[in-house]
């Protein structure tokens, strides 16, 4: 289950819940201010306030990577961003070959006219 489409602002979870994804505290305090249910959004375990725990890796991770959407966790612990891959630079055949594509499409407009 999901709280929300945006990015955690303040990643926890309950300490009784098994499992190492958070939420976003904010968003659940607001929710359950409103309605109180004090379900984990994850597990739908009982998650009281007095239970919340903030993760303090994952804040240092959204802290650290404001610019990426994704992190890679590696088998030894440490972990690294997942940066969109950028498209590759134009070669110059892909831009001679685009040139030529552009110059016969529009020579031939201008022969249908004539």
């Amino acid at each position: 289950m999901c709280l929300g489409k945006m990015r955690l602002t303040v990643p926890c979870r309950a300490v009784t819940c098994s499992h190492l994804q958070c939420f976003d505290a904010a968003l659940y305090l607001q929710m359950n201010e409103k309605k109180p249910t004090w379900i984990c959004p994850v597990c739908d375990k009982k998650a009281d306030y007095e239970n919340l725990i903030i993760d303090g890796l994952f804040l240092e991770i959204l802290n650290d990577c404001s610019d990426v959407d994704e992190i890679k966790f590696q088998e030894d612990g440490t972990w690294c961003p997942m940066r969109p891959k950028k498209d590759p630079p134009a070669t110059t055949r892909t831009v001679r070959r685009w040139s030529k594509e552009v110059t016969e499409t529009l020579q031939g407009c201008f022969e249908a006219t004539d």
